[in-house]
């Protein structure tokens, strides 16, 4: 464990410093995941169950949708792979759900995922 540990801290020391190219104004305030994929940055706001696709050198929303999240479920990440942004979403009481979406917001079905 300690070797493990030590390679870890050796490779994050060793590793070139990283500087920020970019910032700009969240499009809303529960930002709780993020998707980058074709040029375009996407955000989910997990309380008004938006999901916004964005400009990364300006910040500008070129998109958005509402994800069809459950009443009581709250986003809790987002993925974009192949054209489909997938949306996660549970609450505290019970099993969670992946939302699969095309990039114009059109809902193509969920997946039950058990809770633990």
């Amino acid at each position: 464990m300690r070797r493990s540990l030590f390679a870890v801290l050796l490779l994050a020391a060793l590793a070139p410093a990283r500087s920020i190219v970019e910032t700009f104004d969240s499009p809303a305030g529960d930002i709780s995941g993020l998707g980058w994929e074709s040029g375009t940055l996407w955000a989910l706001d997990a309380v008004n169950k938006m999901v916004y696709a964005m400009d990364p050198s300006s910040g500008q929303v070129t998109g958005s949708f509402t994800a069809a999240i459950a009443t009581g479920y709250y986003g809790t990440g987002l993925a974009v792979e192949n054209g489909y942004v997938y949306v996660g979403a549970w609450n505290n009481a019970t099993n969670g759900y992946v939302y699969k979406y095309d990039t114009s917001g059109g809902y193509l079905g969920a997946v039950g995922m058990c809770g633990g």
